[in-house]
Protein backbone atom coordinates (compact mmCIF):
# COMPACT_ATOMS: atom_id res chain seq x y z
CA UNK A 1 0.00 0.00 0.00
CA UNK A 2 1.34 3.16 -0.69
CA UNK A 3 0.63 5.84 2.25
CA UNK A 4 0.03 8.79 -0.85
CA UNK A 5 -1.10 7.39 -3.78
CA UNK A 6 -4.03 4.71 -2.48
CA UNK A 7 -5.80 7.80 -0.25
CA UNK A 8 -8.93 8.63 -1.97
CA UNK A 9 -7.94 12.43 -1.51
CA UNK A 10 -4.15 14.08 -0.93
CA UNK A 11 -3.19 13.31 2.77
CA UNK A 12 -2.98 16.06 4.96
CA UNK A 13 0.42 15.89 6.34
CA UNK A 14 1.67 18.04 9.20
CA UNK A 15 5.72 19.09 8.87
CA UNK A 16 7.31 19.41 11.85
CA UNK A 17 10.34 21.35 12.95
CA UNK A 18 12.89 18.72 12.36
CA UNK A 19 12.17 18.47 8.93
CA UNK A 20 12.40 22.53 8.19
CA UNK A 21 15.79 22.06 9.90
CA UNK A 22 17.05 19.34 7.96
CA UNK A 23 15.85 20.84 4.96
CA UNK A 24 17.90 24.02 5.86
CA UNK A 25 21.10 21.87 6.67
CA UNK A 26 21.02 19.52 3.86
CA UNK A 27 19.78 19.53 0.22
CA UNK A 28 18.05 16.49 0.13
CA UNK A 29 14.77 14.62 1.39
CA UNK A 30 13.17 17.24 3.00
CA UNK A 31 14.46 20.01 0.67
CA UNK A 32 12.32 17.73 -2.28
CA UNK A 33 9.34 17.03 -0.10
CA UNK A 34 8.67 20.63 0.87
CA UNK A 35 8.96 21.58 -3.57
CA UNK A 36 6.55 18.61 -3.37
CA UNK A 37 4.46 20.36 -1.08
CA UNK A 38 3.63 23.07 -3.75
CA UNK A 39 2.19 20.24 -6.00
CA UNK A 40 -1.95 19.93 -3.82
CA UNK A 41 -2.40 17.16 -5.97
CA UNK A 42 0.16 15.05 -3.99
CA UNK A 43 -0.82 15.64 -0.60
CA UNK A 44 -1.77 18.95 1.63
CA UNK A 45 0.87 20.37 3.87
CA UNK A 46 0.43 21.65 7.57
CA UNK A 47 2.69 23.77 9.01
CA UNK A 48 2.42 25.15 12.39
CA UNK A 49 3.12 29.00 13.42
CA UNK A 50 4.85 27.50 16.66
CA UNK A 51 6.82 25.07 14.21
CA UNK A 52 7.90 28.16 12.04
CA UNK A 53 9.37 29.90 15.65
CA UNK A 54 11.21 26.71 17.00
CA UNK A 55 12.96 26.71 13.24
CA UNK A 56 13.46 30.29 13.28
CA UNK A 57 15.06 29.99 17.18
CA UNK A 58 16.98 26.55 16.29
CA UNK A 59 18.46 27.80 13.32
CA UNK A 60 19.92 30.78 15.15
CA UNK A 61 20.87 29.11 18.06
CA UNK A 62 22.43 26.62 15.81
CA UNK A 63 21.80 23.13 14.00
CA UNK A 64 23.53 20.20 15.13
CA UNK A 65 25.66 18.83 17.26
CA UNK A 66 29.52 19.50 18.41
CA UNK A 67 31.86 20.58 15.88
CA UNK A 68 28.82 20.40 13.16
CA UNK A 69 26.65 22.44 14.44
CA UNK A 70 26.35 25.75 12.40
CA UNK A 71 24.24 28.98 13.05
CA UNK A 72 22.67 30.20 10.74
CA UNK A 73 22.12 34.25 10.01
CA UNK A 74 18.86 35.87 10.01
CA UNK A 75 19.64 36.70 6.32
CA UNK A 76 20.31 32.73 5.73
CA UNK A 77 17.19 32.00 7.21
CA UNK A 78 14.97 34.43 5.22
CA UNK A 79 16.69 33.64 2.07
CA UNK A 80 14.99 29.58 2.91
CA UNK A 81 11.75 30.56 4.00
CA UNK A 82 11.37 33.11 0.91
CA UNK A 83 12.68 30.25 -1.38
CA UNK A 84 11.23 27.14 0.26
CA UNK A 85 7.78 28.10 2.41
CA UNK A 86 6.70 31.55 0.73
CA UNK A 87 5.71 28.85 -2.42
CA UNK A 88 3.53 27.10 -0.16
CA UNK A 89 2.01 29.52 1.75
CA UNK A 90 0.99 31.17 -1.15
CA UNK A 91 -0.70 28.21 -2.52
CA UNK A 92 -2.26 27.48 0.54
CA UNK A 93 -4.03 30.69 1.98
CA UNK A 94 -4.67 29.22 5.37
CA UNK A 95 -1.08 28.44 6.20
CA UNK A 96 0.67 28.61 9.05
CA UNK A 97 -2.18 27.48 11.19
CA UNK A 98 -2.12 28.69 14.57
CA UNK A 99 -1.47 25.85 17.67
CA UNK A 100 -3.94 25.69 20.23
CA UNK A 101 -1.35 25.09 22.34
CA UNK A 102 2.39 26.42 22.58
CA UNK A 103 5.68 24.26 23.29
CA UNK A 104 5.93 25.07 26.53
CA UNK A 105 2.15 24.76 28.41
CA UNK A 106 1.34 24.01 31.98
CA UNK A 107 -1.96 22.68 30.93
CA UNK A 108 0.32 19.60 29.82
CA UNK A 109 2.87 19.97 32.60
CA UNK A 110 0.25 19.80 35.29
CA UNK A 111 -1.43 16.59 33.85
CA UNK A 112 1.87 15.06 33.19
CA UNK A 113 0.95 11.50 35.31
CA UNK A 114 -2.35 11.02 33.41
CA UNK A 115 -2.71 8.94 30.16
CA UNK A 116 -1.41 10.93 26.80
CA UNK A 117 -4.69 10.10 25.04
CA UNK A 118 -6.94 11.82 28.02
CA UNK A 119 -5.14 14.87 27.77
CA UNK A 120 -4.88 15.00 24.06
CA UNK A 121 -8.56 14.48 24.20
CA UNK A 122 -9.03 17.27 26.78
CA UNK A 123 -6.96 19.64 24.98
CA UNK A 124 -7.96 19.30 21.93
CA UNK A 125 -11.58 19.37 21.63
CA UNK A 126 -11.76 16.41 19.02
CA UNK A 127 -15.05 14.74 18.31
CA UNK A 128 -16.56 11.52 19.06
CA UNK A 129 -15.19 9.51 16.62
CA UNK A 130 -11.60 10.56 16.95
CA UNK A 131 -11.96 10.32 20.94
CA UNK A 132 -12.56 6.64 20.80
CA UNK A 133 -9.72 6.15 17.72
CA UNK A 134 -7.33 7.54 20.00
CA UNK A 135 -8.78 5.81 23.30
CA UNK A 136 -8.12 2.60 21.03
CA UNK A 137 -4.17 3.17 20.33
CA UNK A 138 -2.56 1.18 23.25
CA UNK A 139 0.38 3.96 23.27
CA UNK A 140 -2.40 6.15 24.39
CA UNK A 141 -3.08 4.65 27.70
CA UNK A 142 0.83 5.78 28.71
CA UNK A 143 1.63 8.39 31.28
CA UNK A 144 1.98 12.08 29.19
CA UNK A 145 5.36 12.37 31.27
CA UNK A 146 6.73 8.97 29.17
CA UNK A 147 6.67 11.20 26.03
CA UNK A 148 8.24 14.49 24.75
CA UNK A 149 6.00 17.21 26.18
CA UNK A 150 7.65 20.00 24.05
CA UNK A 151 5.88 18.14 21.22
CA UNK A 152 2.88 18.31 22.50
CA UNK A 153 1.90 21.24 20.51
CA UNK A 154 2.39 19.43 17.14
CA UNK A 155 -0.06 16.24 18.55
CA UNK A 156 -2.81 18.50 18.98
CA UNK A 157 -2.30 21.02 15.87
CA UNK A 158 -2.71 17.52 14.07
CA UNK A 159 -5.30 16.55 15.40
CA UNK A 160 -7.26 19.94 15.48
CA UNK A 161 -6.40 20.19 11.76
CA UNK A 162 -7.29 16.45 10.88
CA UNK A 163 -4.20 15.41 9.43
CA UNK A 164 -2.99 11.31 8.06
CA UNK A 165 0.54 11.90 9.16
CA UNK A 166 2.98 13.51 11.44
CA UNK A 167 6.46 14.49 9.44
CA UNK A 168 9.29 13.78 11.98
CA UNK A 169 12.80 13.04 12.50
CA UNK A 170 12.23 12.49 16.35
CA UNK A 171 10.60 9.28 16.86
CA UNK A 172 12.42 9.41 20.66
CA UNK A 173 9.40 9.95 23.21
CA UNK A 174 7.47 10.74 20.20
CA UNK A 175 4.05 8.47 20.03
CA UNK A 176 3.98 6.22 17.16
CA UNK A 177 0.26 7.74 16.23
CA UNK A 178 -2.34 8.75 17.60
CA UNK A 179 -5.95 7.84 16.63
CA UNK A 180 -5.69 7.51 12.95
CA UNK A 181 -2.49 9.82 12.66
CA UNK A 182 0.52 8.10 12.01
CA UNK A 183 3.95 9.10 12.74
CA UNK A 184 6.26 8.21 9.72
CA UNK A 185 9.92 9.45 8.53
CA UNK A 186 11.10 12.11 5.66
CA UNK A 187 12.81 9.19 3.96
CA UNK A 188 10.14 6.77 4.14
CA UNK A 189 7.52 9.53 3.18
CA UNK A 190 9.45 10.49 0.69
CA UNK A 191 9.98 6.60 -0.53
CA UNK A 192 6.08 6.74 -1.16
CA UNK A 193 6.31 9.68 -2.51
CA UNK A 194 8.65 9.01 -5.63
CA UNK A 195 7.67 5.37 -5.80
CA UNK A 196 3.64 5.33 -6.61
Amino acid sequence: MNLIYDFPSPPKIFIDTTVLCGALRVDGVNRNILKAARLPKLFQPVVSRVCLFEFVRNASQGLGKGNNSVIYKSEEIEAFLQEFLRPIFDHYSHLPVNSLIGRYSVKTIMQEHRPIGDVLVELSGCNHQMVQEIASTQEMSEPLHRFDQDDFHVWITAIQEACNYILTTNHRRFPSEIGKIKRIHPSNFYEHLVNP
